[in-house]
């Protein structure tokens, strides 16, 4: 008769320089799947004071290992004072597994994220900040300012989005970003179409959202927007295409005394 396995087991065990062969757990074919899973180590080595979601509030960007980005959205800021308290951060460990030092730190940062807030001041101007315990803070700090504390080089800042705030004005706060190339403004409160004008002088903007705002129900809006901006390749999510492009010229000439009034003067 057919030995069993547990007959089979016994000999095998009992064979002459052949160590013992550990019995299987019943129901697992392979032992090792078995075996307790270890927790999930960080894969990032910084982190923020005030990350409440268990993410990490500021990671490596994906091409450049040193560099960061910073996410500051959905922290319910009024303005860009908070943007300092916000960001507490802890300093780069040389290794996985090296211990964490807290402390502030000025970090070279890619990429920046304020969307899902109510900032509605982006030039220092406007009414004094007032805190919870109602002391005047002074005037709200302009952009360039608020970042230079926690940035180490506002020059490298490649992508930022303010989207899904109150911002209204913005003038020329990102000329201190010539590397700028991703700018998202959507779903804000901007009206004056002209503002626009401002972000043709960025050398490297290459994507523009500004849709959900006042702005995008004005006639001519994406014409008046491809002239201003001829380097802007996608605007609203959108490629602009070689046709839009030939009509927004067009447009331009028929329109050119609106779009550059000091001509009027000269003729």
């Amino acid at each position: 008769p057919r030995a069993s396995a547990a007959e089979w087991q016994r000999r095998r065990a009992a064979a002459p320089g052949r160590p013992p062969t550990p019995a299987r757990r019943r129901g697992s074919r392979h032992n090792h799947l078995s075996a307790p899973r270890q927790p999930l180590q960080p894969t990032m080595g910084v982190r923020g004071e005030i990350d409440k979601s268990g993410w990490h509030l500021i990671k490596p960007s994906r091409k450049e290992s040193k560099y960061y980005q910073m996410n500051l959205s959905f922290m319910e800021m009024e303005s860009l004072v908070d943007v300092e308290k916000a960001v507490f951060l802890c300093h780069p460990p040389a290794g996985a597994n090296a211990p964490q030092e807290p402390g502030p730190r000025k970090l070279k940062h890619s990429s920046i994220r304020l969307n899902n807030n109510s900032i509605v001041e982006l030039c220092g101007e406007g009414a004094n900040v007032v805190d919870e315990q109602g002391v005047d803070l002074g005037p709200p700090p302009s952009l360039e300012m608020a970042l230079s504390h926690v940035v180490a080089d506002l020059s490298m800042i490649r992508w930022i989005d303010l989207s899904f705030n109150n911002i209204r004005v913005f003038g020329d706060c990102f000329k201190c970003m010539p590397s700028l190339q991703v700018l998202n403004l959507q779903a804000n409160r901007i009206s004056d179409l002209k503002q626009v004008k401002r972000l043709g002088e960025l050398p490297k903007l290459k994507k523009l959202s500004l849709f959900g705002n006042p702005i995008e129900e004005k006639k001519h809006y994406r014409s008046y927007v491809i002239t201003v901006c001829p380097l802007v390749g996608q605007l609203d999510f959108s490629v602009v295409t070689n046709q839009e492009r030939d009509t927004a010229a067009g447009w331009a000439f028929t329109f050119r005394r609106k779009l550059n009034p000091e001509e009027k003067g000269e003729k």
